[in-house]
């Protein structure tokens, strides 16, 4: 419908949100910042490496 508001939240945005999480818990249970963007790096590859299911 035309008067509907659309959702401000796309799902690149929600998944953007949802690594950011990931990565900050890392830093917070005490991996330094290289290392848990090392991490990160290796999730996202992975899932590429899957075809991003």
């Amino acid at each position: 419908m035309a008067d509907e508001i659309a959702d401000p939240m796309t799902e690149l945005a929600a998944a953007a949100v949802q690594q950011h999480e990931l990565y900050e818990s890392w830093v917070n249970v005490g991996f330094t910042p290289d290392q848990a963007l090392e991490l990160l790096k290796t999730v996202l590859r992975a899932g590429l490496a899957r075809g991003g299911e």
